[in-house]
């Protein structure tokens, strides 16, 4: 990575450029820079409704990107050790599907996990391609599905050698890891492509002791979400894309279904975020663990409660695990995970990611302080 270059923020630049012009406007958005809507100024501030523009010549064109957009595209390749990178603003959906329907043709299949996101059913719908299901294991008294095992893959593998790419979640909600590497080199091995679907693991390539990453397992193609973890705004993605594949041709893919009218509000806080990941991302994410893992221990000494981690790695479903993911099991107390978030909602005005039958899971990043940890454990 090259930090020097990672201190530009191309989008954000000319934005600002763009602000100090005060260009009159004869284009899209018909609010006009807020004056033809003041309730949406008095919400969202003169200063965000006055960069709510549309594409034109000094902003560069999403659709087809030669300056500023294309210049933010080559920085995130950089910061995240990909061939190519795409700035998303259909959300990690889009990315998912963009990442399948590049690879899939109809009647293809491609191997993946059951429990994969719902947007790469779709994409399956879309494009004709038929699944090859692994099913993932279950911890029976947690009740979660773990990662994809290397011995199951390789047995869909061979048992499809026709098969064209398989896709892995990492991590998974919960945190689980799978065999990132050893899944990409059997993919690999079988002449197929490896895409990971890294909704959960933006932190993944720039916090310290943290599993693997897709690019640094060569993975093909990976999904990063970069509102969930690296700070940008929600539905604002990047899809990254090794050197097997290319990278023209998922464009065009894109550009199918991708709108024509990017906010430029999504774009410049990807290109934000990327600079202040690069620059700050491992102190950060060094907080971001310690947090973690300080919850983890105040928690489990309450009683009741089991905040799990690394204790539970056992080299084949659970290959390693995402020590900033607090999840809970909560049935030691009688409570199912929904009705805690219940609880922590209505009680204490505390808002979690999710509760499902047994667990409840915070989403700890960039963002949390040790107060606000604090008021969770004490609540």
């Amino acid at each position: 990575m090259d930090i020097e270059r990672q201190k530009c923020a191309p989008i954000y630049t000319a934005l600002e450029r763009f602000r100090k012009q005060r260009v009159v406007p004869f284009d899209v958005p018909g609010h006009k820079r807020g004056r033809g809507n003041p309730e949406l100024v008095e919400l969202l501030g003169e200063r965000c409704v006055n960069i709510d523009v549309n594409s034109m010549k000094p902003l560069d064109n999403l659709c087809h990107p030669v300056s500023v957009i294309k210049e933010a595209e080559e920085l995130a390749a950089d910061a995240f050790g990909a061939a190519h990178a795409f700035l998303m603003v259909n959300g990690t959906t889009s990315s998912v599907q963009a990442m399948i329907l590049s690879v899939c043709k109809p009647g293809d299949k491609i191997i993946m996990p059951r429990n994969v996101h719902k947007s790469a059913i779709n994409a399956l719908i879309l494009c004709g391609a038929i699944p090859v299901y692994i099913d993932p294991k279950v911890d029976t008294h947690l009740g979660i599905p773990l990662g994809s095992e290397l011995s199951d893959a390789r047995a869909a593998v061979e048992a499809n050698p026709d098969a064209v790419a398989i896709l892995i979640n990492n991590p998974t909600y919960y945190g689980i890891c799978s065999d990132l590497k050893g899944l990409v080199k059997l993919a690999h091995e079988h002449h197929m492509l490896a895409l990971v679907d890294e909704a959960h693991g933006t932190h993944l390539y720039f916090g310290p002791d943290l599993p693997c990453s897709a690019m640094e397992a060569d993975a093909d193609m990976s999904a990063v979400s970069m509102h969930k973890s690296g700070g940008s705004l929600t539905q604002s993605s990047i899809l990254l894309v090794g050197p097997r594949v290319n990278a023209g041709y998922v464009g065009q893919i894109i550009n199918l279904t991708q709108t024509t009218s990017a906010s430029y509000l999504l774009m410049s806080s990807l290109d934000i975020s990327r600079r202040n990941l690069a620059l700050r991302g491992k102190e950060s994410f060094a907080k971001v663990v310690n947090m973690a893992q300080y919850a983890r221990h105040e928690i489990n000494d309450v009683g009741g409660y089991y905040a799990y981690g690394t204790e539970l790695i056992n080299g084949g479903s659970i290959y390693d695990f995402d020590t900033t993911k607090l999840a809970v099991y909560t049935r030691g107390i009688g409570l199912t995970g929904i009705e805690v978030y219940d609880l922590l909602r209505d009680e204490y005005d505390i808002q979690i990611e999710f509760g499902d039958l047994s667990n409840m899971l915070a989403y700890i990043s960039i963002g949390d302080r040790i107060q606000d940890i604090e008021r969770l454990v004490g609540a």
